[in-house]
C-alpha cells in the first residue's frame, strides 16, 4: 500500500525557535491518526506544513507524492482547523454551494447537509449560530469536496453530547469508505476510542507512533481491584506490585506488571471477590509521560 503521507527528517523553526526536530513518520490510506501533544509541541505546525501553509527548513514531505499544498493535495484534502470564521450575510447553504463549486468531485450540499442534521439551518446566517453550531457547519465544509484525507484540529469543542456522538459516527463511516484522518484534540478519550495510530509530540519531536493497545503495554501500569478480609500486607511484596490501598472496603493494587501480578494472586483467588483489572487510559498515560519529559 503506498503511503499518502510521508515525511523524512523534517525540521522547521520560527526564527531560532526549533519548532519541529528531524521528523519522520507515514501514513497510509484509510488510517486514523491521533495527533498528541502538549501546547507548544509543534500539533499545529505540523499540521500547517502538511497543508501547505508552510514550507519545512530540511527534510522530505510529500503529501499524494507531490510537496503539500500542489494542485493534487488541495483537491484531495479537507480541513477543519480552530477559529471558525462567521462570514456575515452568508447562510450555511451559501456557503456550502459556494464551497462545492471549487471541486469537480463535490458533494451535493443539501444532501450532505440532510446528512450532517443541518437542514434547518441552511437558511440561517453564520453570525447567527452558536459555536457548537458552527462548529458542524465547519465540518460541512471539510467535507464538501469529498476529500479522501482530512485535518481536523479540535473537531468537536462547543459541540453538544449528540453532536458529538453523531460526529464520531460520520469519521467511523469515512473510515469505513478508506478517507484518511489526521486529528488533533484535547479530549483524549475520543482518540482513544477511534484512532488506529497514536502520534505523541514532545518538544517537537515524535515521542511515541503506534497503537493505544502498544503504549499500554510500553506504559504498563495497571490497577487491579477486589474486595476481600485478608491484610493488605498479603499483596504488598507481590510482584510488579508498587502501591496497595483500600477506600470502600475495595482493595486496589496498583502495579507495572499486571500478568506477574494476577499470576501472583491466583492462590488467594477464592478469597477475592467482584475483582476487576484496569489499564491506563490514554489521558492518565499522557499525563505521566508528559510530567517525565
Amino acid at each position: 500500500m503506498k503511503p499518502i503521507i510521508q515525511a523524512e527528517h523534517v525540521s522547521f523553526s520560527y526564527g531560532k525557535h526549533a519548532v519541529l526536530k528531524d521528523l519522520s513518520l507515514t501514513i497510509n490510506p484509510g488510517e486514523i491518526i491521533g495527533l498528541i501533544g502538549k501546547n507548544g509541541a509543534g500539533k499545529t505546525t505540523l499540521l500547517n506544513l502538511l497543508l501547505g501553509i508552510r514550507a519545512n527548513d530540511s527534510g522530505y514531505l510529500t503529501l499524494f507524492d507531490e510537496v503539500p499544498g500542489g494542485p493534487l493535495s488541495k483537491q484531495n484534502i479537507g480541513s477543519m482547523l480552530q477559529g471558525d470564521l462567521p462570514i456575515r450575510g452568508v447562510t450555511v447553504a451559501k456557503l456550502l454551494t459556494m464551497a462545492a463549486a471549487h471541486y469537480s468531485t463535490a458533494l451535493q450540499p443539501n444532501q450532505l447537509m440532510r446528512d450532517l442534521a443541518l437542514t434547518e439551518l441552511a437558511h440561517r446566517r453564520l453570525t447567527a449560530l452558536s459555536g457548537g453550531q458552527l462548529r458542524r457547519v465547519t465540518f460541512a465544509l471539510a467535507l464538501i469536496g469529498n476529500p479522501q484525507l482530512l485535518f481536523l484540529d479540535e473537531p468537536t469543542v462547543g459541540m453538544d453530547a449528540n453532536a458529538q456522538q453523531a460526529f464520531w459516527e460520520r469519521i467511523k463511516a469515512l473510515k469505513a469508505q478508506g478517507k484518511t484522518v489526521i486529528m488533533t484534540t484535547h479530549y483524549l478519550p475520543e482518540i482513544e476510542q477511534v484512532a488506529d495510530r497514536i502520534f505523541l509530540l514532545q518538544g517537537g519531536q515524535l515521542a511515541f507512533k503506534g497503537t493505544f493497545a502498544e503504549l499500554q503495554r510500553q506504559y504498563q501500569q495497571v490497577e487491579i481491584s477486589f474486595r476481600t478480609a485478608l491484610a493488605l500486607t498479603t499483596f504488598e511484596s507481590l510482584a510488579g506490585v508498587t502501591a496497595v490501598t483500600q477506600a470502600d472496603h475495595v482493595v486496589h493494587i496498583s502495579s507495572t506488571a499486571g500478568d506477574q501480578t494476577l499470576q501472583a494472586l491466583v492462590p488467594y483467588l477464592s478469597q477475592l471477590h467482584q475483582v476487576t483489572l484496569n489499564r491506563e487510559s490514554l489521558a492518565t498515560i499522557f499525563v505521566h509521560l508528559t510530567k517525565e519529559a
